[in-house]
C-alpha cells in the first residue's frame, strides 16, 4: 500500500461527536470474561516475546519477564536498512530485516536468528518469498512464522532456519504476523477476510468475511479473535469456527490507520485517528458499550493493575479501579510511545531518539540509551506510525536480556555482562 493511500485513509476522519455510542450489537453474549490476572496462553513460554506488541493480546505486556536495568550493551549487528519488532525465545532471538543496503533498489526480506549472548547466527539468514515490504515475524507452538504484504504465510523451524512450510492466500495486503494460539494461527488478510490456520501444516481452518477491509493486527484471546478497522468498528469471532459472536460499530469515528484492537482491563481499546479528537476509548468486551475515554495518540500499553497511555509526550500510568495517574514522564519533544511492560519496568519509545526504562511504581528513569539524535526542532514528529519503513517497530526481552532495532538497520542487545 502506498504512502499516499495510508494517508488518505488516515484523512477520512470525521469531527469528533461529544459522545461514542454503540450503533450495532450482533450475535451471543456468552463469551467469558477476561481473567482478572493475566497469564500466558497454554503451551507458550513465559519471559519470551512472542511477536509485535509481545504477544497475541498486543497489550505490551511480557509474562515472567526477569531483565532489569541497569544494562550493558552486549553486542550490535547490523543487518541492512531495518530491522522488525524482534521475537526472543529462551537464548535465541530473531527478526525479519530488510537486507538491502541502500544499492539494491529496493526491499530485500530476510529472517534471521542468532544467539541472545553474542549475536552470531543461528543459521544463514533466509529469504523471504515475494521480496516486498511489510512483512514481520511471530513464535508460537515452537515453530517461527512470517507474511508478506502479499499474503504469503511460512513456518520455520527456529534452531536450523529451515521452511516447514508455505502457503499463499492470495490478493492480500498484509502488514501484521500471524497470532499463534491453542495450535491455530489467526491473521486476516486485508481484503476482508479472517482466517485460521493449522501451525504445523498451514491447512485452512476456516475462514470468515469481515464487514470491511482492515489492515490491522488480528488480536486473540481466551474467549475469541478480534479484528478492529479504521470506522471504529470490530469483529469478534470463534476460536474454532470463525462464527461471528459479536460485531461492534460506533458512528461518525474513524480509527487510528489499521485501527489495531488493544485487550486489557476487560476492554478492547481503540485509537481515534481525527485530528481533532486524539483518543484512546475502552469499550466492555461483551457488551461494546464505551466505558472510558482519554487522550491518547499512542496505542495504550497495560501492566498489572495499570494502563499507559500517551498523548503529546506526556506518559500517564492509570490505575485500571480508579483511572487516577500514579504518574507522568514527560518527552522534551511531545511524543512517546510505550512499547514494552516487564518485570515491573515501562519501556517508552521517546520521539527524542532515547529509549527511556521507567520504574512502574514511581515512574522514575532507571536506565536509558540513545538509538538516535534528538530530531531538529522543526520535523513533523508522530509519537506512533506503526506503518512507516518495511516492518512493524517493538523491542524484545528474554532471559535477562533486551533486544532493541536501532538506527541504520542494526539490533542491540543488552544485559548484564
Amino acid at each position: 500500500m502506498s504512502t499516499t493511500t495510508r494517508l488518505t485513509r488516515k484523512r477520512l476522519g470525521v469531527a469528533c461527536i461529544a459522545a461514542v455510542t454503540l450503533l450495532t450489537f450482533t450475535g451471543s453474549t456468552q463469551a467469558a470474561a477476561p481473567a482478572p490476572v493475566r497469564t500466558a496462553s497454554a503451551a507458550q513460554p513465559t519471559d519470551a516475546t512472542l511477536g509485535y506488541r509481545a504477544d497475541g493480546r498486543a497489550d505490551s505486556l511480557v509474562i515472567g519477564a526477569t531483565a532489569a536495568p541497569p544494562y550493558k550493551k552486549l553486542w550490535s549487528r547490523d543487518f541492512g536498512t531495518v530491522v522488525s519488532a524482534p521475537v526472543a525465545v529462551g537464548d535465541k532471538v530473531y527478526a525479519v530485516v530488510n537486507a538491502d543496503d541502500g544499492t539494491e533498489g529496493g526491499p530485500r526480506m530476510m529472517l534471521v536468528g542468532v544467539q541472545a549472548s553474542t549475536g552470531k547466527d543461528l543459521w544463514p539468514a533466509v529469504s523471504l518469498e515475494q521480496n516486498e515490504p511489510q512483512a514481520g515475524v511471530s513464535y508460537g507452538g515452537g515453530l517461527l512464522y512470517t507474511q508478506t504484504a502479499r499474503g504469503t504465510i511460512a513456518a520455520w523451524d527456529p534452531a536450523t532456519g529451515k521452511r516447514k512450510w508455505s502457503v499463499s492466500i492470495g490478493s492480500a495486503s498484509m502488514q501484521y504476523p500471524p497470532v499463534w494460539y491453542g495450535g491455530l494461527l489467526y491473521l486476516q488478510d486485508g481484503r476482508g477476510t479472517a482466517l485460521a490456520l493449522r501451525a504445523d501444516t498451514g491447512a485452512q481452518v476456516w475462514t470468515a468475511s469481515l464487514s470491511e477491509y482492515s489492515w490491522a493486527p488480528t488480536v486473540v484471546d481466551a474467549t475469541g479473535v478480534w479484528v478492529g478497522f479504521d470506522s471504529i468498528a470490530w469483529h469478534h469471532l470463534d476460536l474454532r469456527t470463525g462464527a461471528e459472536l459479536h460485531r461492534f460499530e460506533v458512528p461518525n469515528v474513524s480509527g487510528a490507520y489499521g485501527n489495531p484492537v488493544v485487550l486489557g482491563a476487560g476492554a478492547a481499546w481503540m485509537r481515534s485517528s481525527d485530528s481533532d479528537d486524539e483518543t484512546v476509548t475502552a469499550y466492555d468486551q461483551k457488551t461494546g458499550k464505551a466505558v472510558r475515554k482519554l487522550p491518547a495518540d499512542a496505542t495504550p500499553a497495560f501492566g498489572p493493575g495499570r494502563v499507559y497511555v500517551a498523548y503529546r509526550g506526556k506518559v500517564r500510568a492509570l490505575s485500571t479501579s480508579t483511572y487516577k495517574a500514579s504518574w507522568t514522564y514527560t518527552s522534551s519533544v511531545q511524543a512517546a510511545t510505550v512499547r514494552l511492560v516487564a518485570n515491573g519496568y515501562v519501556y517508552v519509545d521517546d520521539a527524542d531518539g532515547r529509549l527511556v526504562v521507567l520504574d512502574q511504581t514511581t515512574g522514575k528513569v532507571a536506565w536509558s540509551y540513545r538509538l538516535s539524535p534528538t530530531p531538529p526542532p522543526t520535523s513533523n514528529i508522530v509519537a506512533e506510525d506503526d506503518s512507516r519503513g518495511f516492518v512493524v517497530p517493538g523491542i524484545a526481552t528474554s532471559k535477562a536480556r533486551l533486544f532493541v532495532p536501532g538506527a541504520e538497520g542494526t539490533l542491540i542487545a543488552f544485559g548484564k555482562g
